[in-house]
C-alpha cells in the first residue's frame, strides 16, 4: 500500500480545485526543460475555441556554473522552485521530458488494429522481449506514427492477388522505454520544487511537435532537426511526419564569450563532425530518403557556426529554426521560443486533443473492459455460492456425526435436537450474510474506487504507511484506517487534505508509538462518505491512469540499444 501511494500521490494534487481542473480541460500547461546550462520554461494557455492556444510566458534562466549538482534531483527541484517564485510564475499543469539518452527507442511494424487495448497488448509483448533491462525496471509507452489507409490496403490486396504473395501492410509504431528510476528522478525534481508532475514525455517527440509549429509546411520530405545544447546535441530525422531516426550526441561547446571567435573553435568543429557522422549513419539505414531540409535550433549562440559547417560539408540546405507561426507569442520572445524548443513542443503536445505522444507517467496499457454493475453482481453470486458450499459442507459433517451417533445406538433424540438447532443457526447466518451483501451493493458506495483514490493522495511512504483499513456501515459509509506516521505535521496536513477533498473526517486520534523505523505516532482516521461526493470517482479513475509502482530499490547500470531483429527498425 505504501509503495502504491508513494508513486500515485506524486501524480495527482491534493487540492480539490486542482483535481477538478485536471479532470476537465487542461487550460494552463507549464513545460519545464533543464540541462547543465539552462532552465527553459514555457507557459501555455488554451481556450475553448480552435486556434485559441496562446503562449503566455517563455523564460530562459541560466543554471549556476558552480555549486550546482544536476545529478541531485532534490537540489535541482529546490532551485527550480526558487526561480519560478522569482519570475512570479504560477505553474499550471506541469510537464517535463526525458532525454533521448535516457530512453530506448524502437520502431515496430505490427498489424493495424482498431482496438487500442489490443494494440497495447501486442506492443508490450514485443517490447518486453527486446528490452536491454529487466521488465520490472521498465516503463514502456508507444505512439502509432503511421497507419495504412484504405487505399494502401486495397493496393496490397491487388498486388497479392496478382503475384500470389501474402505481403502484409503494417502500422508503424515507435516504442519508448525508460528505467523506472528515471521516472522517479523527474518526480523528485518536481516534488522538491513544490509542483506536481502530470506528464513525462520524450525530448525528440516534443521537438518534433515544436518543429510542426515553427515550420507547418513540412510535408513528406525527409527533414532533420538539430537541437543544440552545451553538452549534448539531438539529431532527429522525420519522414512522412514520423520519427525514423534519433540520436543524442555528447559534445562540449563551452567556448569563449565572443561567439565570433568561436567560429574556428575546435569544439564547434568537433561537434559538427559528430553531427555529420550521425547523418552518414542515417544514410546507411533502411529508411533512408534524401535529406531536403535541415533545421538547427538552440540557444548557445553557436548555431549559425554549426549550420555553416554542416552546409558546407554536406550540401544540405541548412536553416535556423524560425519562430512559431500561427501561435500568439509574448512580445520580444520570438528568439526565446526557438531556444526553448523542447519545452515549447511539450506544452503544445499536452494541450493537443491526443495529448503527449508518449507519457511515461500514464503509459498506454491493455484495456480492461469493465462493467461495474455486472462485476458487483458476479461478486455477490460468488460469495453466495461460497456460503452455499459452506452450508452443504456443514450439513455433511453433521450428517456424518448423526450417523455415528445413531450407529452407536444412543442419543437419537438429543442428537436430532442438536442438529436442528445448528441447521437453524446456519440458516439464520446465511440469510444475514445475504442481507449484508444486498445492503452493501444497494448502498452504491464505490468502496474500491474510494480506496484507489485514497491511494493517490496519501503522503509518501517515508512519511506515513498504512497498518490496516476496513469499510463499515454501508448505509452511512465509513472508511476506517490506521497509519504509522513519522511527524505529527504530516498527520495534520493529511487530515486537512482529506477534508478539502470532501470527506467528513472524525477528529484524528493519535498516540506516541515509535517503531523501529523511526515512525513516532500511530493514528486512526474515520472517514464518512457524504451523500454527494464532490468528485466523480468513476470518471476520475477512467480518465487518469496512475503511474506504475515504484521499484523496491531495484537498479541497473547504464542503457544499451535494443538489438535489431527481423521485422523491426532502429530509431
Amino acid at each position: 500500500m505504501a509503495d502504491v501511494s508513494t508513486s500515485i500521490s506524486r501524480a495527482w494534487p491534493g487540492a480539490l480545485t486542482r483535481t477538478r481542473s485536471r479532470l476537465s480541460r487542461r487550460n494552463d500547461v507549464t513545460a519545464l526543460d533543464i540541462d547543465q546550462r539552462m532552465l527553459r520554461v514555457v507557459h501555455v494557455t488554451t481556450g475553448k475555441m480552435p486556434g485559441s492556444t496562446r503562449i503566455k510566458r517563455i523564460e530562459v534562466v541560466p543554471v549556476p556554473a558552480e555549486g550546482f549538482d544536476l545529478e541531485n534531483p532534490k537540489e535541482v527541484g529546490e532551485w527550480i522552485g526558487k526561480q519560478l517564485k522569482a519570475l512570479r510564475l504560477v505553474p499550471g499543469t506541469v510537464v517535463m521530458a526525458a532525454r533521448r539518452g535516457e530512453a530506448v527507442l524502437k520502431e515496430l511494424l505490427l498489424p493495424p488494429l482498431k482496438d487500442a487495448g489490443e494494440m497495447a497488448s501486442m506492443v508490450n509483448m514485443r517490447a518486453v522481449r527486446e528490452l536491454p533491462f529487466p521488465e520490472t525496471d521498465a516503463v514502456i509507452d508507444f505512439t502509432v506514427t503511421k497507419v495504412p489507409t484504405k487505399k494502401d490496403l486495397q493496393t496490397a490486396r491487388k498486388e497479392n492477388s496478382q503475384s500470389g504473395s501474402t505481403t502484409d501492410i503494417k502500422a508503424h509504431i515507435v516504442v519508448a522505454a525508460v528505467r523506472r528510476e528515471t521516472v522517479n528522478r523527474y518526480l523528485t525534481i518536481t516534488e522538491s520544487a513544490g509542483l506536481t508532475l502530470t506528464g513525462l514525455g520524450l525530448r525528440p517527440l516534443a521537438s518534433f511537435r515544436a518543429l510542426k509549429a515553427c515550420v507547418p509546411e513540412i510535408n513528406s520530405n525527409a527533414v532533420a532537426l538539430i537541437s543544440v545544447r552545451r553538452h549534448e546535441v539531438d539529431v532527429d530525422i522525420l519522414i512522412d511526419g514520423r520519427l525514423v531516426f534519433s540520436r543524442e550526441l555528447s559534445v562540449n561547446l563551452e567556448n569563449p564569450e565572443d561567439t565570433a571567435e568561436a567560429a574556428g573553435h575546435g569544439s564547434i568543429k568537433n561537434a559538427a563532425k559528430e553531427i555529420i557522422r550521425c547523418l552518414h549513419s542515417y544514410e546507411g539505414s533502411e529508411v533512408f530518403k534524401p535529406m531536403e531540409h535541415l533545421f538547427v535550433a538552440g540557444g548557445t549562440g553557436l548555431e549559425d557556426n554549426l549550420r555553416d559547417i554542416i552546409q558546407d560539408q554536406t550540401g544540405i540546405d541548412c536553416k535556423r529554426m524560425p519562430p512559431p507561426s500561427g501561435i500568439r507569442l509574448p512580445k520580444g520572445r520570438e528568439t526565446d521560443a526557438t531556444r526553448a524548443l523542447t519545452a515549447l513542443g511539450l506544452a503544445l503536445s499536452f494541450v493537443d486533443e491526443r495529448g503527449l505522444a508518449v507519457n511515461f507517467l500514464a503509459p498506454k496499457r491493455p484495456e480492461l473492459r469493465r462493467n461495474r454493475g455486472r462485476t458487483m453482481w458476479l461478486l455477490s453470486i460468488v460469495m453466495l455460492q461460497a456460503l452455499v458450499f459452506f452450508l452443504f459442507g456443514a450439513r455433511s459433517k453433521l450428517a456424518e456425526k448423526y450417523e455415528g451417533e445413531l450407529s452407536g445406538a444412543g442419543g437419537l433424540i438429543p442428537t436430532y435436537s442438536t442438529l436442528a438447532k445448528q441447521e437453524k443457526d446456519i440458516g439464520r447466518w446465511t440469510r444475514k450474510s445475504a442481507d449484508t451483501i444486498k445492503s452493501w451493493h444497494g448502498a452504491n458506495r464505490h468502496w474500491l474506487e474510494h480506496v484507489a483514490f485514497l491511494s493517490s493522495v496519501i503522503p509518501q511512504c517515508d512519511q506515513i504507511y498504512l497498518l490496516k483499513i476496513n469499510m463499515r456501515s454501508a448505509n452511512t459509509g465509513v472508511i476506517s484506517f490506521q497509519v504509522q506516521v513519522r511527524d505529527s505535521n504530516v498527520l495534520h496536513s493529511f487530515e486537512k487534505k482529506l477534508r478539502n477533498l470532501g470527506y467528513i473526517v472524525k477528529p484524528v486520534s493519535f498516540t506516541p508509538a515509535n517503531d523501529k523505523y523511526g515512525y513516532k505516532f500511530r493514528a486512526t482516521f474515520d472517514l464518512t462518505l457524504p451523500d454527494r461526493f464532490p468528485l466523480d470517482l468513476l470518471r476520475h479513475l477512467d480518465t487518469n491512469t496512475p503511474p506504475k509502482r515504484l521499484p523496491d530499490d531495484v537498479h541497473a547500470d547504464g542503457l544499451s540499444c535494443i538489438p535489431r531483429q527481423k521485422g523491426t527498425r532502429s530509431v
